[in-house]
């Protein structure tokens, strides 16, 4: 299949089972525990009804949308996904770049194969998400190399105060020291084209990390020291001494409660992603749909509020955005894309959630994305 002849997101999904071998499709699309956060998201999503109101010109449908003082074309976004050069070469780099093409933001996840520096230079309105580090004087260099680079948000992930317990990933050995079983290295053979990449280009470097490390240290060695160093304990004090350094703009990822919410506007951040981390994190964290009403309404409008987890059409954030957040985000799908596709799946993927952002808001009868409210919902 070419990436134009992709008709919605889930064909790029079957593409990506294809090609990739399963422990790594695995790592893509589980979550924690038994998974019932992944399936929860997308029940949230299934459950929306939109309502149609009739008899009203929508022969122009404006996408455009304006967050922390910049205008993109559309209300979507890519979220941050770690490791994403273990399904193609520069992956980050593809996903940057269709991204910058289709004026949208791309976060560069901090566990990603590419430096901040090279990304600023193909997307320079692009975000990063840190991971805190343990190690004071690597979290300031890390926040002092974002200004450098140009970089104008960095992304604050609250949601991984430990790491979590996902069996896809324990049961493959996809797990550090990364050994995987021997059903899972003989599964891998069934996907010959992913292994001449991985054999011819080896394992990809966390790229951020990398001058951290004593000289010499390969990727397994940066990797290790990446686990070593995350994450340090994350307070309010933490994200106010960060809100003190970073001169640009602060967002904080993973908000699931009202009572947060409110006290990150307190704290000074720009805005709030509201996330269960794709359910990846915690399993009885609640669906981040049934929860964005809340966040709104204790924001009060006093900065955006965004969603990730669980979007798999553009529908789905329409009613996002009918429910109070200003803008959405997707990372499994363009993963997906980029590592069955390239760059041209990843561009495939956003011009497939324009048009099904345009269907939607035709089909309700806005013509505007800041008209979109809850009277649109039942």
């Amino acid at each position: 299949m070419r990436a134009d002849k992709a008709t919605n997101l889930d064909d790029f999904k079957q593409a990506a089972r294809r090609y990739l071998p399963r422990m790594i499709f695995d790592y893509i699309e589980g979550a924690a525990e038994d998974e019932l956060g992944l399936s929860r998201n997308r029940a949230a999503f299934q459950s929306i009804e939109l309502v149609p109101r009739y008899l009203r010109d929508v022969s122009s449908v404006d996408q455009s949308a304006s967050l922390l003082g910049r205008t993109h074309a559309l209300p979507v976004g890519i979220a941050p996904t770690g490791m994403a050069g273990i399904t193609r070469r520069d992956a980050d780099l593809l996903l940057a770049e269709a991204a910058h093409r289709a004026g949208t933001p791309f976060i560069l996840s901090g566990a990603s194969n590419s430096s901040i520096e090279k990304i600023a230079q193909i997307a320079p309105s692009a975000w990063y998400q840190i991971y805190v580090p343990k190690r004071e004087d690597i979290r300031r260099d890390q926040i002092r190399r974002i200004g450098d680079a140009g970089l104008e948000t960095l992304v604050f992930t609250v949601d991984i105060p430990i790491y979590s317990k996902r069996e896809r990933d324990i049961r493959s050995g996809w797990v550090r020291p990364y050994k995987p079983a021997l059903r899972s290295r003989i599964e891998a053979l069934r996907h010959p084209l992913w292994l001449l990449n991985f054999f011819r280009n080896g394992i990809p470097t966390l790229e951020n990390w990398l001058p951290y490390c004593p000289p010499g240290s390969g990727p397994m060695d940066v990797t290790g020291f990446f686990a070593e160093q995350a994450f340090a304990v994350q307070t309010w004090d933490l994200l106010r001494d960060m809100r003190d350094q970073f001169k640009g703009k602060l967002v904080l990822k993973g908000i699931l409660s009202a009572e947060d919410a409110a006290m990150a506007v307190e704290a000074g951040v720009d805005g709030i992603i509201v996330s269960n981390h794709g359910g990846r994190q915690f399993d009885k964290a609640p669906a981040a749909l049934t929860v964005l009403p809340e966040v709104c309404d204790a924001v009060a409008g006093r900065i955006p509020v965004m969603i990730d987890s669980g979007i798999t059409r553009g529908s789905d954030v329409v009613a996002a955005l009918c429910l109070g957040a200003s803008f959405a985000f997707v990372g499994r799908a363009t993963l997906y894309a980029v590592a069955s596709h390239g760059q041209a799946g990843v561009e495939r993927v956003l011009e497939i959630l324009k048009q099904e952002i345009y269907l939607a808001m035709s089909s309700i009868g806005c013509t505007k994305l800041e008209q979109l409210d809850r009277s649109y919902l039942r």
